[in-house]
């Protein structure tokens, strides 16, 4: 089979599943060759040997399942970095990074800031902020041990220092304090209907689905936020669209003032942030409702 070959079969096999078919289709046989773009166009009637055919079926398979592309390229861009992912970690979406854009200005003004990103993942987030801040102390948290695997290789590839932690929340944090909490968590309620079935069947369930309306995390995060921030500190938690009320009313109730949200890339509601006041009221859980 020739590299052109292959591309029009995996062509017809994705398009009844896939938008851009083709795109996806010269993706896998650059993938088994070990080509570039510019290689398989220049020599559509190359052969793939016995080895990269066998590739080439087993990613288009994959990738007819549903997989996504970044699983198989075992790669994805953000901030303009490439962060190493595979089956235990989300993948970074553009719109995750506002998230980012919006802590950098709340510490703008701070000298060596100590930011906390929670539920890191990949580290995207807290990898982008320590290269954009080299002078910050970035701690990261997560649940997963092998999310933490693949958080601590990204932070090695792009050659910064942060420190991780195997913990729930703030469960394993002490009485640490941070200038800044970053946390993009789980935020889609189980019945969503925006939600696909690929990011179900192949995406770390726990980093996406949340109970109680999608609010089950982003309620314990904000409740306890203030056991973990400095006077004046700053949380920036990522959200749903239609979520934005809720979140901001789940701020107010916790004292934080200067409650805002932010709109992603696409103008929709999608991180809130809010300073801790010097007089915080001090609530119950079961007070937020």
């Amino acid at each position: 089979m020739t590299f052109q070959q292959a591309v029009e079969y995996a062509t017809t096999r994705l398009s009844p599943i896939i938008d851009n078919a083709r795109f996806d289709a010269r993706l896998l046989v650059c993938l088994a060759s070990d080509s570039d773009l510019t290689k398989l166009l220049a020599h559509p009637t190359k052969q793939l040997t016995n080895e990269e055919l066998t590739a080439f079926k087993s990613f288009l398979t994959r990738r007819g399942r549903g997989e996504p592309l970044a699983y198989l390229v075992g790669e994805k861009e953000f901030w303009s970095l490439t962060f190493i992912v595979n089956q235990h970690v989300l993948i970074p979406r553009p719109d995750t990074e506002v998230l980012v854009e919006i802590a950098l200005r709340v510490i703008a003004e701070k000298q060596t800031p100590r930011i906390l990103e929670l539920g890191t993942g990949s580290a995207a987030i807290a990898v982008a902020l320590a290269k954009e801040r080299d002078d910050a102390t970035v701690t990261a948290t997560d649940i997963s041990a092998p999310a933490l695997k693949i958080a601590k290789q990204n932070a090695a590839r792009h050659q910064v220092s942060i420190r991780f932690i195997c913990s729930d929340w703030y469960q394993n944090l002490g009485a640490e304090k941070f200038d800044a909490i970053v946390c993009n968590p789980p935020y889609v309620a189980p019945e969503d209907s925006h939600l696909h079935p690929h990011v179900t069947r192949h995406e770390p369930t726990e980093a996406v689905i949340s109970n109680h309306n999608g609010l089950q995390n982003l309620k314990l995060i904000i409740t306890d936020a203030h056991r973990h921030l400095h006077v004046n500190g700053s949380l920036l938690v990522e959200h749903g669209f239609k979520q934005a009320a809720q979140v901001r009313k789940l701020f107010n109730q916790r004292g934080f003032k200067h409650v805002q949200t932010h709109p992603d890339l696409s103008g929709r509601d999608r991180v809130t942030s809010g300073h801790l006041h010097p007089q915080r009221k001090s609530l119950h859980l079961d007070d937020t409702g």
